[in-house]
């Protein structure tokens, strides 16, 4: 009975909005009107989302998930050991890994750049490069890293570019980079034995999520960005979990969002695979970037005086990217807790015959420039795009005071 009437009442709903068009045609919305209406109620969203209370909570929350995880990882070592290997550092390695970090962040958004060329946005390279940029403040405090490609999306809007046609390009992106890090990742299964030393058997089921993962992840957004019935598929697969009251309660006003996510990514997959020679670009920049990043740990030891040679740092580098693969599932903000135990785990297993405290205040060193400094830098060039945003509008208000 509550079907049958639920049902009657949908369709007198229906009856009377088709009606009401019928008596007033003109108050029929053009698909434009729907496309931005849906984009003025994403904006909405968007600015709730990033308003600097909800930024405020997100830092609070990403602050106390590492209070918490390190409060652990510490107490399974003597906190005195491993500063005083802290202590011990050598200038020299240690500033060529932070300039290693200052150089990945500079390089870090020409991809986006580059993708950004071919479309014809309002957006300035400068303001591409700037927003680019801001991904690893909004990623490392926010689950599963998440956070960066909407802020990126809602930051695009702000210098005049619609939603349509900045999601394609931070996908196109996206996928560029995680060519690049699945890459780095498979070359790493060829030592396998070396880096899963410390894995016992109750513990490498960790591994195989994470690389099933990562795989997992760059073939779904590959087919999201070229082929129509995987969108279709996801679809009818969400319509289904909305028949069920409750989740259909929050997912339902969802599935128009995600048709139209899928159509733009798209449209911009179409446009960014026409340049091959500029996708193939994009993927060698995050190639190229991905080799400072992974190199740091290799510094990092050197300046705490282990003995490593030069002829391993592709050793090192492939072992940073087995730890951030191994890890990816962790729900924390960067990892938290998942990636610090992966990374000393497997370069212990490296490191042989090295004092556990010395690893784990390279853990310490290699974790405040990869994720706390790169948060701070991203985070200036947040505040940098804020205020060149600000100026923007103000000027632009000033010039129409004055055409008044």
């Amino acid at each position: 009975m509550d079907k049958e009437e639920n049902k009657k009442i949908e369709d007198s709903k229906e009856q009377s909005e088709d009606e009401k068009l019928e008596k007033n045609p003109a108050e029929a919305e053009t698909p434009a009107e729907v496309a931005e209406d849906k984009e003025k109620k994403q904006d909405e969203t968007n600015q709730k989302q990033f308003s600097k209370k909800s930024v405020a909570y997100k830092v609070a929350l990403f602050l106390l998930i590492t209070v918490i995880a390190f409060s652990i990882i510490f107490s399974f070592t003597d906190l005195n050991e491993v500063w005083d290997a802290i202590t011990k550092v050598q200038g020299t390695n240690m500033w060529i890994a932070a300039g290693c970090i200052i150089v990945y962040m500079l390089i870090w958004p020409l991809s986006l750049v580059l993708i950004a060329r071919v479309k014809k946005i309002k957006a300035t390279p400068f303001d591409t490069y700037l927003i680019g940029g801001t991904e690893h403040f909004f990623n490392g405090v926010t689950p599963f890293s998440t956070g960066g490609q909407p802020f990126q999306v809602y930051a695009y809007t702000k210098v005049g570019v619609k939603a349509a046609d900045s999601t394609g390009m931070i996908l196109m992106n996206f996928i560029a980079y995680m060519i690049a890090t699945n890459a780095f990742a498979i070359a790493s299964l060829f030592f396998y034995g070396d880096f899963s030393v410390n894995f016992n058997s109750s513990t490498k089921w960790i591994i195989i999520l994470g690389f099933v993962m990562n795989f997992l992840t760059l073939a779904f957004m590959i087919c999201m960005a070229t082929c129509k019935w995987v969108r279709d598929v996801f679809t009818a697969a969400l319509k289904g979990l909305c028949k069920v009251k409750w989740i259909g309660k929050h997912l339902t006003k969802a599935i128009p969002m995600f048709e139209q996510y899928c159509d733009n990514a798209q449209l911009a997959a179409k446009e960014v695979f026409s340049h091959k020679w500029l996708f193939m670009s994009a993927v060698l920049i995050k190639l190229v970037d991905l080799v400072f990043y992974y190199a740091i740990p290799f510094f990092i030891l050197r300046a705490l005086g282990v003995h490593v040679e030069w002829s391993q740092i592709y050793l090192f580098i492939l072992a940073s990217s087995f730890a951030i693969t191994t890890m990816v599932w962790v729900p924390t903000p960067g990892g938290t807790g998942g990636i610090e135990m992966a990374f000393t785990m497997i370069f212990s297993a490296l490191a042989v015959g090295v004092n556990a405290s010395v690893v784990s205040g390279a853990m310490l060193l290699w974790r405040a420039l990869t994720y706390y400094f790169l948060m701070l830098l991203s985070f200036l060039e947040y505040l940098w795009y804020k205020a060149r945003v600000r100026r923007r509008n103000s000027k632009e208000k000033k010039e129409a005071s004055e055409a008044k």
